[in-house]
């Protein structure tokens, strides 16, 4: 009897404690893992996060390590290209970067870009056509604090312009000179990142800046606006548009941008930008 008792009472607060357990609201805990702060609520909760709670979710205080958005596999080099084109232009670019300690650490870049383009102009009865040429190695160095990933160069540019008049060459030139440049990601929250990039060179005092935010559809890729001011020899131009960023697809990842474009010569249109970026999977627990 004695025993038969207690197993009955043991029954009946267990099943006491586990009712008041599912009634109470949950209790969140943050714990910390490899220095990344993890909220863990318990698993009693019903209450789900809106998607405006999520979407400023900042309280983990850096990017996981291999967060395939972020740029996060840890690649030593990474392989790029694109192409580029307006209402009276079209451009191709590629190159590549090198970082020895891996993209996920901080250490020293090695940049190579190199670009081939062609605008035309006409007045109605001359047609200029200027094909543009350029290259440039910039070294430098990348610094990760927290969610901000901030890249900094510079390094020899090099420009070569040939001139067409009514599709016969009428002249070309060759300019040097140095490049500096300071890309940065950033994301404040895992559903938000802002990328911004500055490029500046000493031929014709030229320059080039870009700024992205976007917001992260589930592991897919990043989209949003972007803007684009630019100036060199030949004109200065403005873009506003939209973006798809860090489209995975096995090895490579895609960007597209569409929007409009005007310059300083009174001409607007719509322009395009297809890229994509080679950056082989490692794996995740090994140093490359």
């Amino acid at each position: 009897m004695r025993w038969g008792q207690a197993l009955r009472m043991t029954l009946l607060i267990a099943g006491l404690s586990f009712a008041s357990s599912a009634m109470s609201p949950a209790i969140a805990q943050v714990i910390e893992i490899d220095g990344v702060e993890i909220d863990v609520e318990d698993l009693t909760s019903r209450r789900q996060k809106t998607f405006w709670e999520l979407l400023t979710d900042n309280r983990a205080n850096r990017k996981q390590p291999l967060d395939v958005l972020s740029g996060g596999m840890p690649d030593k080099t990474i392989y790029f290209a694109g192409v580029e084109a307006s209402q009276w232009s079209v451009g191709v670019f590629g190159g590549g970067q090198w970082m020895p300690n891996g993209i996920n650490r901080n250490g020293f870049i090695l940049r190579m870009f190199m670009s081939e383009s062609i605008e035309r102009y006409t007045n109605g009865r001359f047609v200029y056509d200027t094909q543009i040429g350029r290259a440039s190695i910039l070294p430098g160095y990348q610094f990760r604090i927290g969610r901000m990933d901030a890249q900094f160069l510079l390094g020899p540019d090099a420009e070569v312009d040939f001139f067409f008049h009514n599709g016969r060459a009428n002249r070309w030139r060759t300019r040097f000179g140095m490049r500096g440049l300071a890309d940065i990601w950033w994301e404040p929250t895992p559903y938000l990142m802002l990328q911004s990039t500055l490029s500046a060179t000493t031929i014709d005092n030229g320059y080039t800046a870009r700024i992205a935010p976007g917001w992260r559809v589930s592991d897919w890729f990043w989209i949003g606006p972007e803007a684009t001011f630019s100036s060199d020899f030949f004109s200065e131009q403005t873009r506003f548009g939209a973006h798809i960023t860090g489209l995975r697809m096995y090895d490579y990842e895609w960007s597209l941008a569409a929007g409009r474009v005007t310059d300083n010569f009174g001409r607007e249109g719509f322009y395009g930008r297809f890229g994509i970026m080679l950056r082989p999977r490692r794996a995740p627990f090994f140093d490359n």
